[in-house]
């Protein structure tokens, strides 16, 4: 099962086909005022699920740092501006892989540049900043 955990601790299931929580019939499309009221709902709804932040992300998975600071990684994301990356696995050598990592000045909208502080193996995410 996929699933999504959010800040409030409530689950998405990501792997469930969804089902509509009501029916259209003829009889509901024949009169005026319900459909008026069914399209309005539908309508919310569209525009609440638009305003939903849900940015592109890209995995760099099994990345090998084995440079110690003196090569250059470049992630290639296509993503066109600024972006968040963080590690979301590691093992190797250091401390934390916060501090392993550090941005490079060679970064540009659509290349994130990295140098490694120590060895290791990892997963790297990088999302669209807005």
């Amino acid at each position: 099962m996929s699933a999504n955990f959010n800040k409030a601790g409530a689950v998405q299931k990501l792997d469930v086909q969804v089902e509509p929580s009501e029916t259209i019939d003829d009889l509901d499309v024949a009169d005026p005022v319900v459909l008026s009221r069914t399209l309005t709902r539908i309508m919310k709804d569209i525009a609440t699920l638009k305003q939903v932040w849900a940015p592109r992300r890209i995995d760099f998975e099994d990345v090998v740092f084995d440079d110690s600071g003196t090569v250059p990684h470049r992630f290639r994301h296509g993503l066109g501006g600024r972006v968040r990356w963080f590690v979301v696995d590691w093992t190797g050598s250091g401390a934390t892989t916060a501090a392993a990592l550090a941005r490079h000045s060679d970064t540009d909208a659509n290349t994130l540049v990295l140098v490694s502080l120590a060895e290791g193996v990892g997963t790297l995410r990088v999302e669209a900043s807005g």
